[in-house]
């Protein structure tokens, strides 16, 4: 089918074409012939495969990830020199805390002994002083007349003996002197003497009694050491 005009008319659609001097009847036939196109054309986009598709909604493209500044070598390192000096300052200061720690234990050991050594020894003067009393005490009682009262005797040896116990309370005690070898440690010696029936540096004779506190000496004991025996003169 072609038009007025020559144009060839399309086969998928009807369409309907009307003359200026048609009649009613043509008018007519033309609109039912134009519901019956229309009707086509509807029920062709209702059963064609490529009618109305569905709508798809795209999704949204990622979002591109944040710019991360690529970290330079020399960052990298300037990094690994700073870690390696705090190392080193820390193991410097861990080393001066050691030798902190380790010089309070010494300081305080310390202190602890000298405590305990003022504790044993603060009374030196005290105790040197009553022992010079006991050597009075022992003066008296050889010089007492022999005639004398038995109870004024009595209660001198009385007050020495309760002397002497008191200071061997706080650590005093009396160094062996008499028949022992002479010792430079705990002995003084005055003089020398000849004694033929001990060896030579003997003790002979004390002239004072010699203490130690707690172990430390007190007084010497002054002493009189027997001589080496003289050589006897050759004969003439």
């Amino acid at each position: 089918m072609t038009e007025k005009d020559g144009r060839p008319i399309p086969q998928e659609d009807e369409v309907v074409y009307l003359d200026e001097d048609g009649g009613p009847e043509d008018v007519a036939s033309a609109l039912e012939a134009a519901e019956r196109a229309v009707a086509a054309v509807e029920e062709r986009h209702k059963t064609a495969p490529h009618g109305i598709r569905p709508v798809t909604v795209e999704a949204a493209p990622p979002e591109p990830e944040p710019h991360r500044p690529s970290v330079s070598v020399a960052r990298v390192e300037e990094e690994q020199e700073r870690a390696l000096l705090a190392e080193e300052e820390a193991g410097r200061l861990r080393e001066a805390l050691l030798r902190k720690a380790a010089d309070f234990e010494n300081l305080k050991r310390r202190s602890e002994r000298d405590k305990t050594e003022y504790v044993k020894y603060a009374l030196t003067e005290t105790m040197r002083d009553l022992v010079g009393v006991l050597d009075n005490l022992d003066r008296a009682l050889v010089h007492a007349p022999a005639s004398g009262s038995d109870d004024f005797r009595a209660g001198v040896e009385m007050i020495a003996r309760q002397l002497t116990e008191v200071v061997r309370k706080y650590g005093v005690s009396e160094i062996p002197a008499l028949g022992t070898p002479f010792d430079p440690q705990f002995h003084e010696a005055m003089m020398k003497g000849d004694a033929a029936d001990v060896p030579p540096g003997t003790v002979i004779e004390v002239f004072q009694k010699g203490y130690v506190l707690n172990d430390r000496l007190l007084r010497p004991a002054m002493v009189k050491v027997s001589a080496v025996p003289a050589a006897p003169a050759d004969e003439a």
